[in-house]
């Protein structure tokens, strides 16, 4: 799903997205009028794919993606739509590096590596058990004698 959030902190909303591209855009649209986080929000937002998040935040717009190829299609799309606006932008990609808690360019970034069928979030894997656990709850009261 793609969503365009206003103020959100720069990465409360996914955290298991953890590709960024980050814009800092300027000049004016080309209708005429002065362009605005929100409405470059707008423009990404209806040519962003479904593997990525459009969000507006206080220093610009971030397009989040969980996968390297993601965030590099959603980079070249944003280029492409601020190209056809008119409009220039300072663009970054980064990448999330959980040990330092903080958003580096992926040179920098540690990825490290999880043994195979290891998850990078056991929160997740958590999550799914209990959904699970949830199902098998409501499918024994569904199938309850009253």
């Amino acid at each position: 799903m793609v969503r365009c959030l206003e103020h959100r902190s720069a990465y409360a909303c996914n955290v298991d997205e953890e590709w960024r591209v980050s814009l800092i855009v300027g000049g004016q649209l080309a209708s005429g009028k002065p362009v605005s986080s929100d409405s470059v929000c707008d423009l990404l937002r209806s040519r962003a794919g479904e593997d990525v998040s459009v969000t507006v935040g206080k220093t610009g717009v971030f397009l989040y993606a969980a996968t390297a190829d993601a965030a590099a299609t959603a980079e070249g799309m944003a280029r492409e739509v601020l190209a056809q606006q008119g409009l220039a932008a300072d663009i970054r990609l980064d990448r999330w590096d959980p040990s330092r808690q903080a958003w580096l360019p992926p040179s920098d970034a540690a990825a490290p590596e999880l043994p195979s069928g290891q998850e990078r979030d056991p929160g997740r894997r958590r999550l799914r058990a209990a959904g699970a656990v949830v199902a098998a709850i409501f499918d024994g009261l569904g199938n309850a004698d009253f």
